[in-house]
């Protein structure tokens, strides 16, 4: 009744135009709603790795501070316009150099990191050590089996701590081995997420 009451007072016509912009927002809604969930997570990564842009690529502080600022912004946007960037610091100052590379995939980590709800990527004498989010979209069963696989490429199997962090051991030997190590781990915990 009171509904009717609500479409006499403000006309049919004007009542279908409500109802259906208020039918579009919720869609919209829903359909940004995974990206506002990797925008309010931005990832801690501490890798022992140098990740700069070096005085000598980018002579200007203004420069290079505008595009550490362009970096940061891009760390939750699709993995084109982070090349975007590396492309226009390429053609505008030449070949990039090992530390800004470093750089750019330490930044294209973070998209990742936050899809897992990964709030923290750390490295350790001879481990990396994941902190997740108590909202990780991981399926528990699944995430002990991984736990328990065996000695798979001989591997140390991955151990859960208590308070939620998973630790991969195994000596790190380089940056390579590093970025591998954690596309590895991210590519299976992404096998995790119920279907």
């Amino acid at each position: 009744i009171s509904q009717s009451g609500n479409i006499a007072a403000i006309g049919y016509d004007l009542y279908l135009d409500l109802l259906q912009k208020t039918v579009a927002d919720l869609k919209a809604e829903a359909h940004l709603g995974e990206q506002k969930r990797l925008d309010d997570l931005d990832p801690e990564i501490n890798l022992q790795l140098s990740a700069y842009i070096p005085e000598s690529f980018i002579p200007d502080i203004n420069q290079r501070y505008i595009t550490y600022r362009r970096m940061a912004a891009l760390a939750n946007s699709p993995p084109a316009s982070l090349e975007d960037l590396r492309d226009e610091l390429v053609d505008r100052y030449g070949v990039l150099p090992i530390e800004t590379l470093t750089l750019f995939r330490i930044i294209a980590l973070k998209r990742e990191l936050a899809s897992l709800r990964i709030a923290k990527l750390e490295q350790g004498r001879d481990n990396l050590v994941f902190t997740f989010q108590n909202d990780t979209p991981l399926s528990p069963e699944m995430l002990m089996a991984f736990l328990q696989q065996g000695d798979q490429k001989k591997r140390i199997p991955p151990k859960l701590a208590p308070d939620g962090r998973l630790i991969i051991s195994g000596k790190l030997t380089s940056t390579e081995h590093i970025f591998d190590t954690i596309a590895t781990t991210l590519h299976e915990l992404g096998k995790l997420i119920p279907a």
